[in-house]
């Protein structure tokens, strides 16, 4: 039985600090059988020259031009993907352990024999950790996504055909994920989601809809994508939902930070 080819697809630029990261966590890896495609947005540091060095220990597809954001990259990345199965990782993102992919490559072969991932549109969500929390796939999935991202992007495996055939919107900066999810699955007829239970990717922070300051435009495309495909019916109590949570979680930060600025005072006197 042919073993799977997996294909890991990196959006680069000025990546120098940490891009050493991801490769010594690709290089550890006990199945080798995979591709690194780095589509860099024209580094002005040595992204380009540390990658490259590399190029006779793993196999690697680099490319670098100027994009208008990570979707636009991951586009460019598309055409030169060879593996059936495609994985996103950031500069600064890693695999849970040494045995991961052998460990999801053996789950593929397994699940193959009984006939399950056959479907020509397929995906297999696993669970990844951020900041030592763990983030798992929603198995009500159906509902779920038309509220939020019902599966963390980084522990998603997807159906290299899926991604060449519909691509990424470039009309979003954090949530093109989400819409490419949603218009997968209200476009495709034969597609099925199979749970991996074992974690994937242990996520870096730099991510941009990780950052505070892109709080409000992640709520903007998110409303904007929900009611492009669901109505606005379904859009404002998903948009309110989050702008509650949001609210709540400022309001714990605020008095925990109280309390401790309360403690340190206390004890200085």
């Amino acid at each position: 039985m042919k073993t799977p080819l997996f294909t890991i697809v990196t959006a680069t630029y000025n990546a120098s600090e940490n891009i050493l990261i991801l490769i010594e966590s690709l290089l550890s890896q006990t199945y080798q059988n995979f591709q690194w495609v780095v589509q860099d947005g024209a580094s002005t540091d040595d992204t380009e020259s540390i990658i490259e060095s590399y190029s006779d220990r793993l196999n690697i597809s680099f490319a670098s031009e100027k994009d208008t954001g990570i979707y636009d990259a991951w586009n460019k990345a598309l055409h030169r993907i060879d593996g059936e199965w495609v994985i996103f990782f950031g500069a600064d993102d890693v695999f849970k352990d040494k045995k991961t992919l052998e460990k999801l490559s053996e789950f593929i072969l397994q699940n193959e024999e009984d006939k399950i991932i056959t479907a020509k549109t397929l995906y297999i969500p696993a669970s990844i950790f951020l900041n030592n929390m763990r983030y798992a796939p929603r198995e009500n999935y159906l509902n779920e996504i038309k509220m939020e991202m019902p599966f963390p992007h980084q522990g998603l495996v997807h159906r290299g055909n899926l991604l060449k055939k519909y691509k990424f919107s470039t009309q979003y900066k954090i949530c093109g994920d989400y819409e490419f999810l949603i218009r997968t699955f209200l476009s495709e007829k034969d597609f099925g989601v199979v749970f991996y239970l074992r974690t994937l990717c242990v996520m870096g922070s730099g991510g941009v809809s990780n950052t505070p300051a892109n709080f409000y435009l992640l709520c903007k495309e998110r409303f904007m994508i929900i009611k492009k495909h669901f109505g606005a019916e379904v859009a404002t109590p998903a948009f309110q939902k989050v702008i509650q949570f949001a609210a709540k979680n400022d309001k714990n930060d605020r008095e925990a930070r109280e309390n401790e600025r309360l403690s340190t005072k206390a004890v200085e006197k």
